[in-house]
C-alpha cells in the first residue's frame, strides 16, 4: 500500500509541473518541433489531416539525401521533441496520430521510440511492418505486443501514452493507448540511465531499400493528465482523407 500511495504522489506532483505542448503544425511550418532529423522528407500539407488545418508528410525513399550521414543503416526523416523534464520519478503524458496513405513495405520502419540525450541510445520503439504495429524494449528480440492492423492504411490513427521514467526496470512504468484503447500498463526500465535526458522522435527509420514510403503525422501533444491526452482523439469518430 505504501509503494502505491508514493507513486500516486510522484505522478501527482509531475503533472503539475507538465508543460503542456502541442505539435499540430498549425504554425503552417515545423518550428515546434525542436530539431529535424534530415528534413529533406518533411513537409507541411493540408490535403489530408486529424485536426485543424494542417499536418506533417514524411516521405522518404533509398536516395542517398535520406541517409543519415551516408550510413545505409539509418534510412530515416524525423521529428523530434524533447520534454521540458525527464528526470528520474518524473511522468509525461504524450502522443500523437499518423496516417499511411497505403501501406508501408513489410520490413521494419520504427514510427517512433525514446532516446537518451548525450549517450544516444535507444531505449523503446514502436515499429511498423506492412500494417502491422508493435513495442518493444530496444535491445530486446521480443516484442511486448502486436496489433495486426494498429497502422492499416487510408485512416488516422493514435498513440497515447503515460510514461513514468526511471532508469529500474520496477519502478519504470507505460500505459499505451492506441485509437483510444488501452493495449498495455507495465513496468519497465523508460530512462537509459540516471543522467541523460529523454526525447522522442517520430517519422521513419528504417534500414535502406528502394522502396518509398510516406507518413503523416498530425495531433502530436504533451498534456498534463490522462484525461486531456486521451481526449484529444476521439475514436468514435473515424477520419479518412478520401
Amino acid at each position: 500500500m505504501l509503494s502505491l500511495v508514493i507513486y500516486g504522489f510522484c505522478t501527482l506532483v509531475a503533472s503539475t509541473w507538465a508543460e503542456p505542448w502541442q505539435g499540430d503544425f498549425e504554425t503552417e511550418d515545423l518550428s515546434q518541433w525542436h530539431y529535424l532529423a534530415n528534413p529533406a522528407g518533411i513537409s507541411v500539407q493540408s490535403d489530408c489531416v486529424y485536426q485543424g488545418g494542417y499536418a506533417a508528410e514524411i516521405t522518404i525513399s533509398g536516395d542517398e539525401q535520406f541517409l543519415w550521414h551516408g550510413n545505409a543503416a539509418l534510412n530515416r526523416s524525423e521529428l523530434n521533441f524533447k520534454p521540458a523534464d525527464t528526470r528520474e520519478g518524473t511522468d509525461v503524458y504524450f502522443g500523437w496520430s499518423y496516417y499511411l496513405p497505403k501501406p508501408l513495405s513489410s520490413a521494419k520502419h520504427e514510427l517512433g521510440y525514446w532516446e537518451s540525450s548525450d549517450s544516444w541510445q535507444q531505449q523503446v520503439r514502436f515499429n511498423i511492418h506492412g500494417e502491422a504495429l508493435s513495442f518493444q524494449s530496444s535491445r530486446a528480440d521480443e516484442v511486448y505486443w502486436r496489433l495486426p492492423e494498429g497502422a492499416s492504411a487510408g485512416v488516422w490513427h493514435d498513440l497515447a501514452m503515460h510514461i513514468h521514467f526511471s532508469s529500474d526496470p520496477t519502478q519504470g512504468h507505460m500505459t499505451i493507448w492506441h485509437d483510444g484503447e488501452k493495449i498495455s500498463e507495465q513496468y519497465l526500465q523508460t530512462r537509459v540511465n540516471d543522467t541523460d535526458a529523454m526525447f522522442t522522435q517520430i517519422g521513419i527509420l528504417r534500414a535502406r531499400e528502394d522502396s518509398t514510403a510516406t507518413i503523416l503525422i498530425d495531433n502530436a501533444r504533451q498534456a498534463t493528465d490522462v484525461q486531456t491526452l486521451l481526449a484529444a482523439f476521439d475514436p468514435d469518430r473515424p477520419v479518412t482523407c478520401d
